[in-house]
């Protein structure tokens, strides 16, 4: 038997806080998609405005992708699997741009929550609007934070080498 939506999100780390009847609540007002292998869900660029949850599949996300009509997506920078998410900056940044390509990399679905939602959400359900909120923030806080190691990491390489030159 396929997994429930409320199976799927009990099992996501930045949800477990959520109750029973939050996580129920919370599946309202999300929208699935489904994409084929090698379709793409968004282009680097694209004007952004939603966050989305891999229900099954997966997805590749690129970088350096240099026009809508280009084959080539890009540099590979991750691929993201089931139970993943990716897109949180395009639901809260106002004017948000896609830093990045995605496309699938099998046949996906995947569980989107817009920004017109969210709104509606914070209206009808407050707590569970900021509890939301709370929890794509800190997505976003432990995204920058391994961001910043990296960066870290790679000048620290890049002063060893130059020390061997």
């Amino acid at each position: 038997a396929k997994e429930s939506y409320h199976e799927f999100f009990k099992k996501i780390s930045v949800l477990s806080s959520f109750s029973d009847n939050e996580v129920r609540l919370f599946t309202k007002y999300l929208h699935r998609r489904e994409f084929t292998t090698n379709e793409v869900i968004f282009r680097q660029g694209d004007s952004g405005y939603g966050f989305y949850f891999i229900f099954s599949g997966a997805v590749n996300i690129y970088s350096n992708h240099q026009t809508i009509n280009s084959e080539d997506p890009g540099d590979l920078i991750v691929r993201l699997e089931k139970r993943q998410y990716f897109g949180e900056m395009g639901l809260l940044e106002e004017f948000n741009r896609r830093s990045a390509t995605v496309m699938a990399a099998e046949n996906t679905v995947l569980l989107g929550i817009f920004k017109p939602d969210l709104e509606r959400m914070l209206e009808m359900h407050p707590v569970l609007g900021a509890k939301f909120l709370r929890e794509t923030a800190l997505i976003m806080a432990n995204r920058m934070g391994q961001l910043t190691r990296e960066i870290v990491s790679l000048k620290k390489k890049m002063k060893e080498f130059e020390q061997r030159l």
